[in-house]
């Protein structure tokens, strides 16, 4: 049986967060923030986001739809360390 989150699940164009971030936006945003702020590594910016890396590769190879906390924490991250990733 399979555990709803309470969210809709988000599709390629859909919007990821109240500003109106979409998918491919938001992959970027991580991105950015990976390569700006993390030396392109996914590990570092995984262990930065709390989360597995697995789940972050995903994310950045286009594998797992991002959410809000994500975005959320990317953008929190990206403010703290003065990197524009918008």
């Amino acid at each position: 049986m399979e555990e709803s989150t309470g969210q809709a699940p988000v599709t390629e164009g859909g919007e990821v967060d109240d500003r109106g971030t979409t998918q491919t936006q938001g992959r970027a945003i991580l991105k950015r923030l990976r390569d700006a702020g993390f030396e392109g590594s996914d590990e570092k910016l995984a262990v930065a986001l709390g989360r597995p890396l697995e789940e972050v590769e995903g994310w950045t190879g286009g594998a797992e739809t991002v959410d809000d906390d994500v975005i959320m924490k990317a953008r929190g991250i990206a403010k703290e360390r003065g990197i524009e990733i918008e």
